[in-house]
């Protein structure tokens, strides 16, 4: 199955890998819906935001709209607008190496939430993440 046999949402399941020493893992559990676990040296991190919730199982959701573009988010913090924002790139290339999937992220949040600013680094920082499996569950 390629890439194009599939909803471009269902692109973002499976197995990344990203630097420093860290883990996504995304699986599906019904249409636009996924939940994913984050782990770092192979451990979920404790969320101090979260009473010290550990990355595991975070509810996940793909919006599409015409004048928006696509969203797929991780919800970091369930009482509050705190997440992952992931782009899926089916040939990212870095300088002249060859191109591969790829996952891009960013930090979203509501701007009186600052404090969160001092967290972003426990999340391994905006780097991008590459696929270490060919599953799509």
């Amino acid at each position: 199955m390629t890439r194009y046999d599939i909803p471009w949402e269902d692109n973002y399941i499976g197995a990344w890998a990203g630097e420093p020493a860290r883990e996504l893992h995304i699986r599906k559990i019904k249409q636009q819906l996924y939940l994913t676990t984050l782990l770092m040296n192979g451990q979920p991190i404790a969320r101090p935001w979260m009473n010290n919730e550990p990355t595991v199982d975070m509810p996940t959701m793909y919006f599409f709209s015409a004048l928006d573009g696509s969203d797929f988010s991780i919800d970091l913090w369930s009482d509050r607008r705190f997440g992952i924002s992931l782009t899926y790139e089916p040939n990212y290339q870095i300088y002249n190496d060859p191109a591969f999937e790829a996952l891009t992220m960013g930090i979203t949040r509501n701007a009186d939430l600052e404090f969160l600013d001092q967290y972003y680094g426990l999340l391994g920082g905006l780097d991008h993440f590459f696929r270490i499996d060919c599953d799509r569950v």
